[in-house]
């Protein structure tokens, strides 16, 4: 047995953060480092439109059924052996990358002034389990605005397209990140 704290951690741990759980203080830290604090210019602009490499995602029934349970979606598209992956399912994705998809793995962006402004799918074929997806991502495109209270904002699309064992495109996933120049004003 362990020496634990009344937290619960170990002498000398950082107790997690109670909204995050366990490394999520780590993950912060470590993400902030990685980021830089310049202006949004520090954008690569050379790798927009570069395809990065790809990755295997494997569609599995008991999945399919635990995120449909997650999402308190009882359809029965979802079950059975006709089941249909989840419309926001190809997000579980995420979850195996390191770094994100869509190309931002490749993004020097600062996290503390980050906003996830939308997300979008396209379904081209149906998306079921015993399917093996290819995905692979890039940054489509990367434009600025000026802003009314944060100085000017960065808008960066990324995209990951997914590949089904029979090579046919079957979805693609859209996000769209924004990055403030700096902290909000009032």
């Amino acid at each position: 047995m362990s020496a634990k704290e009344p937290g619960g951690e170990k002498p000398g741990e950082t107790p997690p953060s109670p909204a995050r759980g366990p490394g999520a203080s780590e993950e912060r830290s470590e993400r902030s480092e990685r980021a830089p604090h310049g202006p949004p210019e520090v954008i690569d602009r050379s790798s927009i439109g570069v395809w990065g490499e790809p990755t295997t995602m494997r569609i599995e029934y008991g999945k399919v059924r635990e995120f449909a349970r997650a999402i308190k979606d009882p359809s029965p598209a979802f079950t059975g052996d006709g089941a249909l992956a989840p419309p926001t399912f190809l997000m579980t994705i995420a979850h195996w990358l390191e770094g994100g998809m869509g190309g931002s793995r490749s993004l020097k962006l600062d996290y503390r002034r980050l906003l996830h402004g939308e997300q979008e799918f396209e379904y081209l074929r149906p998306i079921r389990p015993g399917d093996v997806l290819t995905a692979r991502g890039r940054t489509k495109e990367v434009f600025e605005k000026e802003g009314k209270r944060g100085g000017k904002m960065l808008f960066v699309i990324t995209e990951t397209e997914f590949t089904n064992q029979r090579g046919e495109v079957a979805a693609y996933s859209r996000s769209t990140l924004i990055q403030t120049e700096g902290a909000v004003q009032g």
